[in-house]
């Protein structure tokens, strides 16, 4: 059995709750028991005491001149084999030499009874007193009626003691018996409570990453938010999985043409016979190469992305987001165009700076790459809407773009094809935007050029 278990826990901890409880009410009414049975031998030694003061009185024929001994039944002590309604058939009571009184008139004993000689030395002051006479102990109660008539009854302590006994006994047996099927009856009710939660983990186990599907189990209400929870989960898992094999997919199949190539060059490298063939080959061998690269880096951006779910955010400036993309670029795709930057100094954006500049850096890399040499390329940015940034850039394309395919992963227009590109930027571009909580949009309606804005949340510098 596991220490570290819900269910042994809710069962050792209700079992003491339970044991602990039982024995406290047993102590509470055994001690109310014993108080009221105090109360009640108490009132029997005073009544027994005012009953002989009062019999007296009533006998003024009485002579004190010899003590009056009342005779006590012995009975033989059965312990509990007796019942009650047994006990009563017989003439007397095994406790009756267990109480006992005596009358004193001035110095002389008028009254007692047989078993007078274990009575205690009586004590001359009214009220109740604990004596202890021979090793007995004995709760005794003093009269005085007339003023040197001194009634005294008396009770040995054990029958209180032995009535205690029973009554605690009475309390913990119950206890004691009830303690195992009590115990058996919350193991039965925790595990059937528990059922549920053994339900859901089995539901869990038995999930592969083969087959991820939703778990529909009925659930209490205390369990619905975790099984909740574990169904987000294993959307993402499942998400993530098909994200991984798009992106198997995709690498192999983008990657099979320029290996295929580089394969064909270093060939012809190989059965090169004039240095002009072997430069040839080489030059190619290193564009090749150079293409690979950038296709794996994209790829590996795009992946990188994919994964991401949170962002750390910075408030910065948008025209020193743009001079640093723009400071990113290569140089020939730099000097290939002219740019016209028009945004205004105190517009900031609130965003991860590196994928932001990420984003930029690829819009102004495609911009340049599709533009014709010297050709004029716009940044701007407004606010559009409340707190809604457009940052749009514009260029001039010579062939109509296809709008519905543009942002989808290794799309590339037919005349494009001659360009060096993956088809992976505008995707890189799509997703970080997404990450900003902003959107990306595309647009023709002027001849000869494309527009892509994008729209961000932003602030004001005050």
């Amino acid at each position: 059995m596991q220490i570290n278990s819900i269910k042994v826990w809710l069962i050792i901890v209700i079992n003491l709750i339970m044991i602990s409880s039982l024995s406290f009410t047993a102590l509470v009414s055994y001690n109310d028991a014993m108080h009221e049975l105090d109360e009640i031998y108490d009132a029997q030694l005073a009544r027994n005491a005012r009953l002989v003061s009062t019999m007296l009185t009533a006998m003024p024929e009485f002579s004190t001149d010899t003590p009056l001994i009342i005779t006590v039944p012995e009975f033989t002590d059965t312990g509990e084999n007796l019942t009650s309604a047994q006990e009563r058939r017989q003439t007397g009571h095994k406790y009756e030499r267990k109480i006992a009184f005596q009358v004193w008139q001035a110095d002389r004993l008028i009254m007692a009874s047989e078993n007078v000689s274990q009575f205690p030395e009586p004590q001359t002051e009214q009220g109740y007193h604990e004596l202890v006479e021979q090793g007995v102990h004995w709760i005794s109660f003093s009269l005085l009626q007339q003023p040197d008539l001194w009634v005294f009854t008396a009770q040995r302590e054990d029958v209180r003691q032995e009535m205690s006994e029973h009554i605690a006994l009475a309390q913990i047996r119950p206890i004691l018996v009830m303690i195992l099927p009590l115990s058996v009856l919350i193991y039965l009710v925790v595990k059937l409570i528990l059922y549920p939660l053994n339900r859901l983990q089995q539901s869990v186990a038995e999930k592969h990453a083969e087959k991820l599907t939703e778990i529909t189990l009925k659930q209490p209400v205390e369990l619905q938010p975790i099984q909740h929870a574990i169904n987000q989960l294993i959307a993402r898992v499942k998400h993530y999985i098909q994200q991984e094999k798009h992106f198997v997919a995709d690498a192999a199949h983008e990657l099979r043409t320029p290996l295929s190539i580089l394969q064909l060059h270093a060939q012809n490298l190989q059965n090169a016979a004039t240095p002009e063939q072997i430069t040839e080959a080489a030059s190619a061998i290193v564009d090749g190469s150079k293409r690979m690269t950038h296709l794996v880096h994209q790829l590996l951006t795009l992946s990188r992305l994919e994964r991401i779910q949170d962002i750390h955010r910075a408030t910065t400036p948008l025209i020193t987001l743009v001079q640093d993309a723009l400071s990113q670029m290569r140089l020939p795709l730099l000097e290939k165009v002219s740019w016209h930057i028009d945004i205004k100094p105190e517009l900031v954006i609130s965003g991860d700076t590196i994928l932001l500049q990420s984003a930029l850096r690829n819009l102004f890399d495609n911009a340049s790459k599709y533009s014709e040499h010297n050709a004029s390329v716009a940044i701007s940015a407004n606010i559009a809407l409340a707190n809604i940034l457009a940052i749009t850039v514009k260029n001039p394309c010579s062939v109509a773009p296809d709008l519905q395919n543009m942002g989808n992963r290794f799309f590339r227009h037919q005349s494009h094809q001659h360009i060096d590109g993956s088809g992976l930027g505008l995707s890189i571009v799509k997703r970080i935007m997404e990450l900003h909580g902003g959107s990306i949009a595309f647009d023709t309606s002027h001849q000869s050029e494309v527009s892509i804005m994008l729209r961000l949340p932003i602030t004001l510098c005050s």
